[in-house]
């Protein structure tokens, strides 16, 4: 069997994060929580207003160490306590940038006493100014349409007509349905499109992907299916299960059981 490029631990972050090794990490990309009250098997989702942000300063103060100086950072938020929640990040990194993901969700209903909301929040934020991102990775080719329309003299040969053009910083992707092939036994499951454009920019080949809040294990499939290695922590015991299957199916190992069973194993 070949080396486990992953370790899944069934263990709460604050408690384990000690782990892994200080700045030794490529990227975190945290989905924590949302303080909305949603049912994760736990109340990890009842706190709010400064119990909330007390617990989201207290996880970002526990990660940023683990990041090399060329790290990167995504965090998954809605508009509730983003601002919030940014303001402090900006005071640990340098902040890349708001990202808006357009969840294309139907026109159905919804509140008459407000707009309805439709997007997630993400920040993208940097250990120092020489973070990795390699742009080429995530490139969305031009249709034959646009390409064909770009024939004149001052275009022919430009390498971005080519390769395809820089994603913006509205991703609309379609968030995960209940009859969609990628549908996991969780309730605010991340697309997978969404999390591979964030690992193939901003991880290098080879590197490492820490993920605080595991959830189902989308983070730990991009990473796995792009040749990263992973270290995620989940307290829901059924949670893990479903990334522990993901996995699994992608034919990679967990030494996660390994290290959970050896409290004196060495730094991950």
């Amino acid at each position: 069997m070949s080396e486990a490029r992953a370790t899944l631990l069934n263990e709460d972050v604050f408690g384990s994060i000690g782990r892994v090794r200080e700045a030794s990490v490529d990227l975190v990309i945290a989905d924590p929580p949302y303080g909305l009250g949603k049912d994760y098997g736990n109340d990890s989702d009842r706190l709010s207003g400064e119990a909330y942000l007390d617990f989201s300063r207290r996880w970002i103060d526990a990660v940023i160490p683990k990041l090399k100086p060329s790290g990167s950072l995504y965090v998954f938020l809605t508009w509730q306590y983003s601002p919030e929640v940014f303001s402090y990040l900006k005071t640990r990194l340098l902040m890349v940038n708001e990202i808006i993901w357009d969840r294309k969700v139907p026109s159905m209903g919804g509140s008459i006493r407000k707009f309805s909301s439709v997007h997630d929040t993400i920040g993208l934020f940097a250990a120092s100014r020489d973070y990795y991102f390699d742009i080429d990775n995530v490139r969305i080719p031009y249709d034959p349409v646009t390409k064909r329309a770009r024939t004149r003299s001052i275009f022919v040969g430009k390498k971005w007509l080519e390769v395809g053009y820089n994603p913006k910083d509205l991703w609309s992707v379609t968030r995960i349905h209940r009859q969609d092939p990628e549908r996991e036994d969780h309730p605010t499951q991340k697309p997978l499109e969404i999390v591979e454009r964030m690992v193939l920019a901003s991880c290098p080949p080879d590197g490492s992907v820490l993920d605080p809040f595991m959830g189902s294990g989308t983070a730990a499939v991009a990473a796995l299916r792009h040749h990263r290695r992973y270290i995620g922590f989940e307290i829901n015991p059924e949670y893990c299960a479903t990334a522990r299957r993901r996995i699994a199916r992608l034919g990679e190992p967990d030494a996660g059981a390994a290290v959970a069973a050896s409290p004196t194993s060495a730094a991950l």
